[in-house]
């Protein structure tokens, strides 16, 4: 008894031993086991994780491709900037956020707790723009109020530069913030992302964006990044800039047309007809496009909203063309063997038609042949046409040459114009085409509608004998060249073709288009145009449509002017402005070597409907 109780004595504090060996030397392999799993098997996991609680991702803008014109001049290009912007998984109290946000923006607290609340319900792994361009004021306040502003930050950016500003604003378009509408048909999109929205831009976003990076950036507890001086971003994924464009307009060109037409609202629109590239297309007023890359104030809304509509582009807007649709009217009649090459038709101040006078615009009367009823615009010798044809007669030549339809450029919102007849005023008026309804087509009065760029392809259509250019702005995407379009190519009779092209070239050696006269052997063909247009009693479009030389035709414009009163004393000196600036481009010369004084003409007054 007494030796099995020192036996457990002996036993105990040896099995006490072993049990707590056991036990330390369990807890060591456990402490190192699960060292070696923290330290080495899962060492990229707590280090990324370490690396997220100490940086963020966010964009890296790819630059966006810069635009030129066909000589290499800047058009739009990119400039640095500052950005707003909000990480949408570090905004929890939305309303407060707001409430202190809208005091650094000077913006409405509904308007900003919107924009919160969409970048908060976004979910967008990288940060989402709320402002961009930001001023030295904005700047400033959000750095005294950072401290409050959790998930908001200032990062810098790239934004637009247009370097003509309302030069080619019309052309060019602009970009801005990218709308909900537009997110859901781009899904790849994010929001505050800045896409094309007119012009140029919107219709080549695509190859211009480029594709964005990807940099982290060391932030504080607040989520907000530190300073340049203490934190270099890291960038992880290089940002693939877009693709630049070379278009077909020539600045020098565009500035004499900008120039030329000065304050007057109105368009003009130069190509040239072999090709249909476009060498300048102006429509004023303008408005620069700058102002859509930072916020717009209140002031700056009123002047792109104003009452002469600056973002109208009157280069794609159809407009009664008047006297200019003459020519037009003369092939038809013509082709329709309404009148033959050697007609002569007796014009007077007018004539009557079922109890209504229709009015020339002069009184004078006399025997003329068409060469001469085209050049002195006489309105009494194509009503004698209109009576002779149906509208659809007339509508078919003008449709031919470009009239009714699109004339290839990339621009959308582009206007169609309008070539009616009997079917089209029967659908759209439920009554029935008149007789003094082709009257007034003949001239280009009341129901026909032509942009200025149509009425420039139309003037090229008919100086290239039938070969309608297609217009467009592309020449080259990148390394990549861009042919042009294929003309269209419209059959005519060569000798009734012929007696118009007498007749336009007619119009400015001795008829109502002389101010357009160039020096230096260059002949010029073309129309002017007089058109009555609303309210009533107000003064008449006035139009010029041309191109030049006349036997090889390397430029065709149409020039513009809402209620400028005549074609030949308004808009014929304008073209001839572009006319003079185009040969001095292509001679070298200056465009005093290449001008002679114009030749004094008799203007057209306006014309009159009874």
């Amino acid at each position: 008894m007494t030796q099995n109780v020192l036996g457990s004595q002996n036993y105990n504090p040896i099995l006490k031993m072993i049990i707590l060996s056991t036990v330390i030397v369990a807890a060591v392999a456990t402490l190192l086991a699960r060292l070696c799993w923290l330290q080495i098997l899962q060492n990229n996991y707590y280090r990324n994780q370490a690396i997220d609680n100490s940086t963020r991702v966010t964009f890296l803008r790819a630059p966006r491709g810069t635009i030129y014109d066909r000589h290499g001049n800047l058009l739009a290009t990119n400039k640095q900037s500052l950005s707003m912007i909000a990480i949408p998984m570090q905004i929890e109290h939305a309303k407060d956020l707001a409430f202190r946000l809208a005091k650094v923006l000077d913006e409405p607290e509904p308007k900003v707790l919107n924009v919160i609340l969409k970048a908060k319900a976004s979910h967008s792994p990288v940060p989402v723009v709320i402002e961009r361009d930001l001023d030295v004021d904005i700047v400033s306040r959000f750095y005294e109020q950072k401290l409050f502003l959790p998930g908001i930050d200032i990062l810098p950016d790239i934004s637009r530069n247009y370097t003509q500003g309302e030069l080619v604003a019309h052309a060019l378009g602009y970009c801005g913030q990218i709308t909900q509408t537009q997110l859901k048909k781009r899904p790849e999109r994010h929001m505050g992302d800045i896409v094309g929205q007119d012009g140029i831009e919107r219709l080549y976003d695509v190859q211009l964006r480029g594709v964005d990076g990807e940099q982290r950036v060391r932030v504080n507890a607040m989520g907000q990044s530190l300073s340049a001086e203490t934190s270099k971003p890291v960038v992880t994924k290089e940002p693939i800039p877009g693709r630049s464009i070379v278009t077909s307009i020539d600045l020098d060109l565009q500035r004499a047309a900008y120039k030329a037409l000065g304050a007057r609202s109105g368009a003009v629109v130069a190509i040239d007809p072999q090709n249909g590239e476009v060498l300048a297309m102006v429509s004023r007023p303008s408005f620069d496009p700058n102002v859509f890359t930072r916020k717009i104030t209140p002031d700056v809304w009123k002047r792109i909203n104003a009452p002469d509509h600056p973002l109208f582009n009157r280069s794609l807007s159809g407009f009664p063309p008047g006297s200019i649709w003459k020519a037009i009217t003369l092939l038809a009649a013509l082709e329709n063997h309404v009148v033959k090459p050697d007609t002569k038709l007796q014009v007077s101040g007018g004539i009557s038609l079922g109890g209504f006078f229709f009015g020339d615009w002069t009184r004078s009367t006399g025997l003329f042949d068409l060469v001469k009823c085209l050049a002195w615009s006489r309105d009494s010798a194509f009503y004698q046409m209109g009576l002779k044809m149906k509208p659809e007669q007339i509508k078919e030549w003008g449709v031919k040459f470009g009239a009714g339809r699109p004339t290839g450029l990339e621009l959308r919102h582009e206007g169609m114009g309008l070539v009616p007849d009997s079917a089209w005023k029967e659908r759209v008026y439920h009554e029935k085409w008149y007789p003094g309804n082709t009257l007034h087509m003949s001239i280009g009065q009341t129901y026909v509608q032509v942009t200025p760029a149509q009425a420039a392809r139309i003037f090229a259509g008919l100086g290239m004998k039938g070969q309608v250019p297609n217009l467009h702005f592309a020449i080259k995407i990148g390394d990549r060249q861009i042919p042009p379009p294929k003309p269209e190519k419209v059959k005519t009779h060569p000798e009734y073709l012929a007696v118009v092209l007498a007749g336009l070239k007619a119009v400015v050696a001795s008829g109502t288009g002389g101010a357009t006269k160039l020096g230096g052997g260059i002949e010029v063909a073309g129309k002017t145009g007089s058109a009555e247009a609303p309210p009533v009693g107000s003064k008449t479009h006035a139009w010029f449509a041309c191109y030049a030389p006349a036997d090889k035709p390397r430029i065709a414009i149409a020039a513009f002017v809402e209620h400028g009163g005549h074609g030949g004393s308004t808009c014929a000196p304008i073209a001839k402005e572009v006319l003079e600036k185009f040969f001095a481009i292509e001679t070298g010369k200056s465009a005093a070597e290449t001008a002679t004084p114009a030749a004094a003409t008799k203007p057209k007054p306006k014309a009159k409907r009874h």
